[in-house]
């Protein structure tokens, strides 16, 4: 059981959710927007980049979490509770080998350009609340996430993140991250000066390069890696899923649109939701993050009502999504080969009004990229 719903293992993290900034130096929420800043750049992952987990001195593992990408440590041994987690085929598992070692020899590497890169804007007291462009945003002590903050690209699938802190990352329960306008969780980066722990239920985005050591509190999702040079890496019950960031260049990235049939009810009435994924690739679109649709305040998912034609390729139960507020599907799912799938969702609204129903670019998250184009329906409830 998870947040979503009598699941037989946690959703994967979906990048649809949100969580906020306070920036120094400016007395007030800030929201940088679209508007990109200077200085921040992707370093060039070695062998790290195939590995989901990476401990320095431990990995411990406690649930039936569920590891997409490489699990290892290096120079410690143990790489323990694997099962009952699960590490997705064909990753695997390398504990205190030459693999694991280089991996951790290219982290450091890592670690050092991302703390090497010039601050754009400094970061003074906990993250709540705003919208921020790419850019390198710095504390030289800790970073705490309570809330939501919106990563915007303005369009650039290049943008990039930079987070640098001297000390700790830590976040509350049930925070989260969210992309919009084409960011990329490749290009988001998280270089934490001592440890990181992400509270029960939080849902994040990027590739956190700690000094010391990581934890996972019950059922926080990461969607990209988790790496601690030194210390213990410490799951329970969690999802971590390394994100597909080499899309070949010749695929053509899949599309997202969505219809409300009937378009127009009463208080009370229902209508149907169609969400129509479609790839034009000669090969299928493998879901490499989950698809989650969350619906305006007030329209809500006739329970046990979604469906979907979409392929289900883990042999995972309860892999689309049913609950009240949300629709969609985990990253167990692909798109067949020059063609479409539909998640549909009878949905229903207790209020009259205007409800307005949208999926932004990059919701859509599969080895031949992201959707470009926001998905948008209206349902007017009279």
């Amino acid at each position: 059981m998870n947040r979503f719903g009598s699941f037989s293992r946690p959703l994967t993290w979906f990048a649809a959710l949100l969580l906020a900034a306070l920036v120094a130096g400016c007395g007030s929420d800030q929201t940088t927007g679209g508007n990109a800043l200077s200085a921040a750049t992707a370093p060039a992952l070695g062998t790290e980049q195939s590995f989901a987990v990476l401990g320095g001195s431990t990995v411990t593992n406690t649930g039936s979490s569920v590891i997409t990408g490489n699990v290892g440590a290096s120079p410690g041994t143990v790489v323990g509770g694997f099962p009952p987690g699960f590490v997705t085929p064909p990753a695997v598992i390398h504990a205190a080998d030459g693999v694991a070692l280089q991996a951790q020899t290219d982290t450091t590497t890592t670690y050092n350009n991302l703390a090497g890169q010039v601050c754009d804007v400094p970061i003074s007291a906990d993250l709540a609340g705003s919208t921020l462009a790419p850019g390198v945003y710095c504390s030289a002590s800790s970073m705490g996430l309570t809330g939501a903050l919106t990563l915007d690209a303005g369009g650039d699938p290049d943008a990039v993140w930079v987070f640098q802190m001297g000390e700790t990352l830590t976040t509350a329960s049930d925070s989260s991250v969210v992309l919009i306008n084409g960011a990329d969780p490749c290009n988001v980066f998280w270089q934490v000066g001592s440890s990181a722990t992400l509270g029960s239920k939080t849902l994040f985005v990027g590739n956190i390069f700690a000094l010391t050591s990581i934890t996972l509190i019950t059922e926080a999702e990461v969607f990209g890696r988790v790496l601690a040079r030194n210390g213990a890496v410490t799951l329970d019950d969690n999802v971590v899923t390394k994100p597909t960031c080499n899309v070949p260049p010749t695929s053509t990235r899949p599309t997202l649109s969505k219809s409300f049939s009937l378009g127009t009810i009463n208080a009370g009435g229902v209508s149907t939701l169609t969400i129509t994924l479609s790839n034009a690739n000669n090969t299928p679109a493998n879901l490499s993050g989950p698809l989650i649709d969350n619906l305006p305040p007030g329209l809500m998912v006739v329970p046990g009502s979604v469906k979907t034609t979409c392929i289900e390729t883990k042999l995972a139960s309860g892999w689309f999504i049913d609950v009240p507020g949300k629709v969609g599907l985990t990253a167990e799912g692909l798109i067949p080969a020059n063609g479409s799938c539909t998640v549909t969702a009878d949905v229903t609204a207790a209020a009259a009004g205007t409800y307005v129903n949208s999926l932004p670019a990059g919701a859509l998250q599969t080895d031949h990229g992201n959707n470009t184009d926001p998905a948008d329906a209206t349902l007017i409830v009279n």
